[in-house]
């Protein structure tokens, strides 16, 4: 793990959810990424660690990554950071909400992540790299990517956004997705071999394959706004 900063990842809600706290360990100040579900987990890692929150940092606006966003906002008196697109899309609100646009850099807790508007899954979903590691949120997980038939949704986007990313990426890059699926423990030298989408080069491959996972998105009955 990095010198300057550790990443913690927690398994939360009933779909697989992984949440991240990325913790300078020089000054115990971290940042929380795609925050939900369990408050007492979140909280208590953060009392038994010694840890001060600085920040939130949102990859896009279902519930399933954000609801506690605005409590954790509030108790902690943090900044929460969502790209600009998707907050006047889906009329995203939070306390002491911030927006983002493509390629910004920012820096929270003292810790330098550059920002990349990743449409797909939503209109403006939002990919954040520190080092060499990327926070994907729904746009890539490390065997699959996003569904796209939620609203705002594309499928074009989602090929354009995996061709940009796939630029950032290395063989030792640290894929930290939103969910984990078919998995229990990440290995990074082998997701080009065992993530389909970051090999198919043809966009009429790519959306048909994504026609096909799409009939079986299991989010829908979260009946996103």
């Amino acid at each position: 793990m990095n010198k300057t900063y550790n990443i913690v990842e927690l398994k939360v809600g009933d779909v697989n959810n992984c949440m991240y706290i990325v913790i300078n360990v020089i000054n115990n100040e971290c940042v929380i990424i795609d925050p939900a579900w369990d408050f007492e987990k979140i909280d208590r890692y953060v009392h038994d660690l010694n840890i001060v929150p600085k920040g939130i940092m949102l990859t896009h606006s279902h519930r399933d990554h954000t609801n506690l966003a605005d409590k954790l906002a509030v108790e902690y008196e943090i900044p929460v950071y969502m790209s600009k697109k998707e907050i006047d899309y889906y009329e995203f609100r939070c306390s002491n909400l911030c927006q983002l646009d493509d390629m910004d850099e920012i820096i929270v807790a003292k810790l330098k992540f550059k920002c990349f508007l990743t449409p797909g899954h939503t209109i403006g979903s939002m990919c954040y790299k520190i080092g060499n590691n990327i926070f994907t949120g729904d746009t890539i997980f490390t065997n699959g990517c996003g569904f796209c038939n939620c609203r705002g949704g594309s499928v074009d986007d989602m090929f354009n956004s995996v061709v940009k990313i796939k630029r950032h990426l290395t063989i030792d890059t640290n894929i930290y997705p939103g969910h984990r699926f078919k998995e229990n423990v990440y290995e990074k030298t082998d997701y080009f071999k065992r993530n389909i989408y970051l090999n198919i080069t043809d966009k009429s491959t790519f959306k048909k394959l994504i026609y096909i996972n799409d009939k079986r998105n299991i989010f829908l009955k979260f009946e996103y706004k």
